[in-house]
């Protein structure tokens, strides 16, 4: 997952790593990404979901490691699974957005609408970031990693580290999907800003709040307003800047 280089002071750093992975979904398609070299089981998983390839782990028929290549995840869809899914090869890059020709409109429209079960208060809300970075593994000893933790009362259920922000929250999912544990509900904590793709895949999961340490979007705060989601930026120390949506936060 790491290397190590010299600095000029003959101190020794570790550099993330950067590596191509393939996920063969048999009968829909061949993705390859570039991401960090870890949890790749997790990130196939939470990426079928996000792309709506699957729903649950029960459309899962089988999952594997090809023997010969352990970056390469093979993965078939249980019967009826892959109906109506479109056959591509894509490159997706670590800093990659939505690629494809659908409307960004359309996109929104698509999404499913978050529950509103979620209230937490003030001090939850802004303690995230710091339980977040408690976590981070990877960026403690590289400083070159995005992180994603979803959070069910107040508990960091799975946490998601990757080059990629979109990478780490489809990691967190992904971890949440194989354990069988649902996402709807959930909080999001996320160590960087929230583009419109990081929105959408919150929306797909019943994540019902954001909180990032950094800025949103014009597209993800409209995502999250017609999603109905709380999005939160700018979480650090004491203080969160409030997008929409903010009955879920007691007190504000």
């Amino acid at each position: 997952m790491a290397e190590r280089a010299k600095l000029l002071n003959r101190q020794k750093r570790e550099v993330v790593q950067e590596k191509p992975l393939t996920v063969e979904i048999e009968g829909v398609g061949t993705y390859t990404m570039m991401c960090t070299p870890c949890d790749e089981t997790a990130l196939a998983v939470g990426f079928a979901f996000s792309e709506g390839l699957i729903r649950n782990k029960n459309d899962i028929h089988s999952l594997e490691v090809c023997p010969d290549d352990p970056l390469v995840i093979r993965m078939r869809l249980a019967d009826g699974s892959k109906e109506k899914k479109e056959q591509r090869g894509v490159l997706i890059v670590s800093s990659c957005g939505i690629c494809g020709s659908e409307a960004i409109e359309k996109i929104i429209q698509s999404l499913p609408t978050a529950g509103n079960s979620l209230r937490i208060t003030k001090e939850e809300l802004t303690r995230m970031p710091e339980v977040l970075r408690e976590r981070q593994e990877l960026f403690r000893r590289t400083g070159g990693t995005h992180a994603v933790g979803l959070i069910r009362a107040g508990e960091m259920i799975a946490v998601g580290e990757d080059i990629g922000r979109h990478n780490a929250f489809d990691k967190a999912v992904g971890k949440c999907l194989l354990r069988e544990i649902p996402t709807a509900g959930c909080a999001a904590a996320l160590s960087g800003r929230v583009s419109f793709e990081m929105a959408t895949k919150a929306a797909r999961a019943g994540v019902e709040l954001i909180a990032a340490v950094s800025a949103p979007t014009t597209l993800a705060v409209e995502t999250a307003r017609q999603c109905n989601i709380t999005l939160c930026g700018f979480v650090r120390g004491k203080e969160a800047t409030v997008y929409c949506h903010s009955r879920r936060i007691a007190g504000k």
